[in-house]
């Protein structure tokens, strides 16, 4: 019978430390951005600051700045 030698051991350690950290730390990573999702909201003084611009010019300003003399 043959025994497993000492570093086939150490490599199947190995991968299942690997493995298991990597399950660990995607899977904190899910849940932290997760998280994030739902607790973060727009403060309302934002949501009040943030308001559509209109796309409207008014032609006759335009035509005060241009006849407006530059030194």
């Amino acid at each position: 019978m043959k025994t497993p030698s000492l570093s086939q051991g150490n490599d199947r350690d190995l991968l299942l430390i690997s493995v298991f950290t990597f399950f660990t730390v995607t899977l904190w990573v899910f849940f932290e951005v997760l998280k994030t999702v739902k607790t973060t909201t727009v403060a309302p003084q934002t949501t009040q600051s943030i308001v559509p611009l209109s796309p409207k010019l008014d032609s006759r300003v335009i035509q005060i700045i241009e006849t407006k003399k530059q030194y």
